[in-house]
């Protein structure tokens, strides 16, 4: 029994290495891709395999709102296999709270969209097949930035802010759908602290929660999260699951039973789905692209 246990601890502990050896690198990185106050946005740019036009996929990092970057783990982790399923794959940076509270990165990811939609043809994008993919904070982001859509200003001086913010398809990772049913935690506080202050907490909330911006023009969605996640309830996926149904928009949820905040130690949860290729197979579906599933996906431990 003690000879297996260490047998089974040794190949975890192999296959972790061999996983962190094949860290991923950007084909580009730090491109910028807009300038806000004294920030500058960047991105990351992962080149897909493959010829012709390529859907976009666009990573959003999680962090709590105040930490993390494009190249955070839990979610950049997406790239390693959309990339070669034939995706253009791009993972931003965004302002971070407390300093740019909400709304200022739900206007960073806007204008991630504006700027790839007008700047597609530069990587041999197309700038009418794009998804958002986010995580934690990050699917927070993609779910408000999916729900709102927000239109163009055809009067802008940069032409990218007359690009459309509209995606065709939206993939979150244990995202938090509304503030008005999980307690407030210190990462909250320090994105909503500011409009709580200015319109009090209930109208605060009902603003910066996602399942308000509902409609039935939003995209489709895809969520995928863990039963025992520390942080999220799978109720904040199955409530805007029943939203978007509710107006006869597609909604998708992909379960990981036992699995916990963050995609890490997914693969090591005996009995886990194929989520990565369940959800590329997904993506396809929706942008009408097809491209080689499996390559970039992590080893199961189990």
């Amino acid at each position: 029994m003690r000879s297996a246990t260490v047998c089974a601890a040794l190949a975890l502990l192999l296959a972790s290495a061999a996983f962190a050896a094949a860290e991923r690198t950007p084909t580009q990185e730090g491109l910028v891709y807009g300038a806000a106050d004294v920030e500058t946005l960047t991105m990351d740019y992962y080149a897909p395999a493959g010829e012709g036009v390529h859907p976009i996929a666009i990573i959003i990092h999680g962090g709590g709102y105040q930490r993390g970057n494009s190249k955070s783990g839990s979610e950049a982790y997406c790239a390693d296999f959309l990339a070669p399923a034939g995706y253009a794959v791009f993972s931003v940076n965004y302002r971070l709270a407390p300093k740019y509270p909400y709304p200022y990165m739900v206007h960073d990811v806007e204008r991630a969209v504006r700027y790839l939609r007008h700047n597609a043809a530069r990587w041999n994008g197309d700038p009418k097949r794009i998804a958002l993919v986010g995580g934690s904070a990050g699917g927070f982001l993609s779910n408000m930035v999916g729900l709102v859509g927000a239109p163009g200003d055809p009067k802008a001086a940069d032409p990218v802010d007359r690009e459309s913010a509209k995606v065709q398809a939206v993939v979150t990772l244990f995202a938090q759908s509304s503030f008005a049913t999980v307690p407030l935690n210190r990462d909250v506080h320090a994105l909503l602290d500011p409009l709580i202050a200015q319109k009090g907490e209930a109208a605060a909330l009902k603003e910066a929660s996602p399942i308000t911006w509902v409609s039935r023009n939003a995209p489709p969605f895809l969520q995928i999260l863990g039963d025992q996640d520390e942080y999220i309830p799978f109720t904040e996926a199955t409530n805007l699951q029943t939203a978007l149904r509710n107006l006869g928009v597609r909604a998708d949820i992909i379960r990981i039973p036992n699995g916990k905040h963050g995609t890490g130690g997914w693969n090591a949860i005996p009995g886990v789905p194929d989520w990565e290729r369940q959800m590329v197979e997904w993506m396809n579906k929706i942008l009408h692209h097809k491209g080689q599933i499996g390559p970039g996906i992590r080893p199961r431990i189990h």
